[in-house]
């Protein structure tokens, strides 16, 4: 292939990370409709009805809703909320589907994450993470260090200094 334009990559099967639209509303119900309960039970930025999907994507000012597509299909939704709503520091939220779970698409998405920031100017990067989702030990290899415990929800705060 000569070209390095990502639509026609997207086109021929390729791999495309882009920010979400009202237009993938569908595509992100269907990804999280897909997953077992089990596995995504910890994922709640949205439910998954498709109008809910669509009028948060549509709403969105500086919060950053973003797609991984694999030959087409959506594999990865990742976030960045918090900016619409007045917070400095965006808390970080990412969904595999998980016939894709372990191929680096949470990695990629924390990295493309992390330099949205840079060049939004954020220094921090925080996610909220239930203690049964991911080991103090993970969050560290990945560059997190705990800083709090939600008390409401008894979600594990984790911070990156960017």
């Amino acid at each position: 292939m000569h070209s390095t334009d990502m639509n026609s990559l997207s086109a021929q099967g390729g791999f495309t990370i882009r920010e979400l639209g009202v237009e993938d509303a569908a595509a992100v119900s269907g990804l999280l409709r897909a997953q077992p309960r089990e596995y995504a039970r910890f994922f709640y930025a949205f439910g998954p009805g498709e109008g809910e999907i669509a009028r948060i994507l549509g709403e969105r000012e500086r919060d950053v809703y973003s797609g991984m597509f694999w030959h087409g299909e959506l594999a990865c939704v990742f976030m960045l909320r918090g900016w619409d709503a007045g917070y400095e520091v965006p808390s970080f939220g990412v969904l595999v589907d998980v016939k894709h779970r372990g191929r680096a698409f949470m990695r990629i998405s924390l990295d493309v994450s992390k330099l949205i920031c840079r060049l939004s100017g954020a220094t921090r990067l925080m996610a909220k993470i239930h203690p049964d989702n991911i080991s103090p030990r993970g969050a560290r290899r990945l560059g997190f260090m705990q800083t709090c415990v939600e008390a409401e929800t008894g979600n594990v705060v984790y911070h990156m200094d960017l």
